[in-house]
């Protein structure tokens, strides 16, 4: 009997002594138990911030593509307001000298005579420069037919003004349906960037361009042999040579959700390099 007594009163002492019997896991004094409710809250709360995040960076986007838009657009009206406003005077102004030269030829001497013609040949350049500084802001080729026939008149015309030989490789006819607007009025932008910075650095007389379609996205490359540089420094403007221009080009790439790639050495020429999707990311 004695034996009896005692043994239930030592497994009662056992279950008191042992911690795993005293403590329930769920009871709300389990450390574990907070832990988990806390890292609960804590992933309740990046996700919300992530979502904020991404919410930010697409409403950021719609606005940059919006001002972009409306940066081509006021080019496109200043464009209209070169070409119809100022070219018509110049045009008035070529009209009137002509028919006041015809009707004073004989009572001119040659000293004024060749004034007249000096004056004529003025306003002729002037009227040449208005159309062409039309056409640089908004060439209503790319508006009217297409990349492809925007970027042969922005070769023939760079050649024409400053000596340099274009070389386009142009692949866009996979399909028949034109690219998407924006689309073009990017390709070409950065086309005419490069280029502009081969004029001014890169000391050559001949540069490469080549756009194809590839699959979903569409691919170019802007290419010399001339001086190139340091990209490190032009990109990150640490040093004196920076480029607004390359990395405002970048800004665009990345805006329209592609990718962007410059590689130059000094010597060794310089190679741009991009990829867009065509199908516009969402913003």
């Amino acid at each position: 009997m004695e034996r009896t007594e005692t043994e239930p009163a030592s497994a009662s002492s056992d279950r008191t002594a042992d911690p795993a019997a005293r403590i329930d896991p769920a009871s709300p004094a389990d450390p574990m138990s907070g832990i988990v409710d806390r890292v609960r809250d804590i992933t309740r709360a990046n996700e919300k911030l992530f979502a904020r995040l991404i919410d930010g960076e697409r409403r950021f986007r719609g606005l940059a593509k919006a001002v972009w838009k409306v940066q081509e657009e006021e080019q496109r009206r200043i464009a209209r307001e070169l070409h119809d406003g100022l070219g018509q005077t110049l045009t008035a102004l070529t009209h009137q000298l002509e028919r006041l030269r015809e009707k004073c030829s004989g009572a001119l001497s040659p000293e004024m005579a060749g004034h007249f013609q000096e004056s004529v040949d003025m306003v002729r350049l002037a009227l040449n420069e208005t159309r062409e500084l039309s056409r640089l802001l908004r060439p209503p080729v790319l508006d009217d037919l297409g990349l492809e026939a925007a970027l042969s008149w922005l070769a023939r015309t760079l050649e024409k003004r400053t000596g340099l030989k274009v070389e386009l490789d142009l692949d866009l006819e996979t399909c028949d349906e034109r690219l998407e607007p924006q689309i073009e009025t990017l390709i070409f932008r950065l086309i005419q960037e490069a280029l502009t910075n081969i004029l001014k650095h890169a000391g050559v007389d001949r540069a490469q361009v080549t756009v194809r379609r590839a699959g979903e996205s569409l691919e170019l490359q802007v290419s010399d042999h001339g001086h190139g540089f340091d990209t490190r420094t032009v990109l990150t403007g640490s040093g004196p040579t920076s480029s607004s221009g390359l990395r405002g080009m970048r800004d665009r790439v990345d805006l329209f959700g592609g990718l962007l790639e410059i590689t130059s050495m000094p010597g060794q020429g310089t190679l741009v390099s991009a990829s867009i999707p065509l199908k516009e990311v969402a913003s």
